[in-house]
């Protein structure tokens, strides 16, 4: 398990790695008027990841709740719970939290524990990049540099274990 510098560390290394690429060449948010990043419908907000918080902890446009594992389903790895964020206003881009980064692609695990990314099908409500069903259509500096980002962050086990759980998720949806 990384030490709290240790994942602090790691969460620089992400999102510096992941802060200069978007989705598609231009800005995705001409095709929706930005929805992903607007309040669509009420309560509307992101989980951070394992370590994530280090990172946004002080944020003033960030509105966190910790939602505890009695009442909200998480990886059994992540203890008793996460932090739930909703922002309050527009966030520095530099600081835009990963779900932000990685949308509207996100990481699945076969049963070999094969690492991809797939359009988030979640997404499919507000994102016409998800409702076109078609990942070539993003970038492909986007597809592999958010590839290489959830490698790294599937070495941690609370962070691989979500992903596992997504990914069978949609598995069992599909069925």
């Amino acid at each position: 398990m990384l030490s709290e510098d240790g994942l602090l560390h790691l969460w620089k290394h992400i999102y510096a790695l992941t802060n200069d690429v978007t989705p598609l060449k231009q800005d995705c948010g001409q095709l929706c008027g930005s929805m992903c990043c607007r309040d669509w419908a009420p309560g509307v907000g992101m989980y951070l990841y394992p370590g994530e918080q280090l990172l946004l902890a002080d944020q003033p446009w960030l509105k966190r709740q910790w939602h505890d594992s009695r009442h909200h389903i998480f990886p059994a790895s992540w203890g008793d719970g996460g932090w739930f964020v909703t922002c309050t206003e527009s966030c520095p881009r530099h600081l835009r939290p990963f779900s932000c980064r990685t949308f509207p692609l996100t990481p699945h695990m076969d049963e070999t524990k094969h690492l991809t990314v797939v359009l988030d099908e979640k997404g499919r409500t507000i994102c016409p990049l998800v409702q076109a069903g078609r990942p070539e259509l993003l970038s492909a500096q986007f597809r592999c540099t958010m590839r290489e980002a959830w490698k790294k962050l599937v070495c941690l086990p609370a962070i691989r274990d979500d992903v596992l759980m997504g990914s069978r998720r949609r598995e069992n949806a599909r069925r």
